[in-house]
């Protein structure tokens, strides 16, 4: 990151995380976290863990998506809720999963409270009329034919887009290559951040300082230490990688491994072999691999300093498996 902002609100305050961040995410992967005061929970059923897997792509090159948005609470940490803005209920989004040249017909329904409108990345669509911004009560539809494969995100474009996809509104639509990447067990990350009020509401002051009060992986803070991604010995991963920001970096590296290959852009081309951490901004997506040449534990976590501790880690376990989970 350049300039003087770094995404922790003041140099005074990187320097801080700075001084503490090997100890305390030693204490995170532990299963410690002492430096992060949560809000005021909200009443609110505790959702299941998200579903890391990539979901299987319809046989349809025809593909139909309906959103809707409407306000729900959702879990983002154990015992700790968030009102926030959705598409379909759930942060992040459902996921979807098609291929170059698909035509895809987007509806979006907004059961919400206030304007919202649905960007996808991976579209190429006039934004004042399929990215606009429709009133509570109304729908929209268009249709794109993605272009370039890849990790892309989509979320809610409406002003200020800082509050709205830092209320939750944004997911992942994962676009194939018309010829198949090699076999692989395939998992999609969506990263974020949270700025989360006392009464669990969304803090627009804290998103504009870049004060974070969580950070995860598909939208809980932790989730993946206690429920590790496990898979078998000699498999290749690869992991769709979008960070939905809305502010940091999410800088990807696994611990005890590197990366084999990193597609930057539309795979299979412009391959990167070999690097230990790759930078996805705000807004951005990676289709990233990795070889678990070696059973053992490997935390995955934002190598930028200090989203450790917030929740941005998980645990991916290589051992031999006695169901096909």
């Amino acid at each position: 990151m350049s300039g003087g902002w770094d995404g922790y609100g003041s140099k005074a305050r990187r320097s801080r995380v700075l001084g503490s961040a090997t100890a305390r995410l030693i204490g995170v992967l532990l299963g410690g976290l002492t430096s992060v005061v949560p809000p005021t929970p909200t009443t609110e059923a505790s959702q299941p863990v998200p579903d890391p897997r990539l979901p299987p792509r319809p046989a349809s090159r025809v593909i139909h998506l309906h959103l809707i948005a409407h306000d729900k609470t959702v879990t983002i940490a154990d015992g700790v809720h968030m009102r926030a803005w959705t598409f379909n209920g759930t942060v992040p989004a459902p996921t979807w999963h098609v291929r170059v040249g698909d035509t895809v017909q987007v509806t979006f329904t907004n059961r919400g409270t206030m304007p919202h409108s649905i960007d996808f990345h991976a579209a190429t669509a006039d934004w004042k009329t399929a990215f606009r911004s429709i009133p509570p009560g109304r729908s929209l539809s268009y249709t794109f034919r993605p272009r370039y494969a890849g990790a892309f995100l989509y979320h809610c474009g409406t002003l200020p887009v800082l509050l709205h996809m830092g209320s939750g509104m944004y997911g992942a639509i994962i676009v194939d290559p018309i010829q198949p990447l090699p076999r692989a067990r395939e998992f999609v990350l969506v990263y974020s951040e949270f700025y989360v009020g006392k009464d669990g509401t969304p803090d627009y002051q804290r998103m504009l300082n870049g004060q974070a009060d969580y950070a995860a992986f598909n939208g809980r803070a932790f989730q993946y230490r206690t429920n590790p991604l496990r898979v078998r010995p000699g498999e290749r991963l690869r992991f769709y990688v979008v960070n939905a920001g809305p502010r940091d970096e999410c800088d990807f590296h696994v611990i005890g491994m590197q990366l084999d290959t990193v597609y930057p852009g539309s795979p299979p081309l412009g391959a990167l072999h070999g690097l230990q951490t790759y930078a996805i901004p705000p807004g951005g997506g990676a289709v990233i691999e990795v070889k678990a040449n070696l059973p053992g534990t490997f935390p995955f976590v934002n190598h930028e300093v200090g989203h450790g501790d917030l929740g941005g880690v998980g645990l991916l376990e290589v051992r031999p498996l006695r169901s096909g989970v």
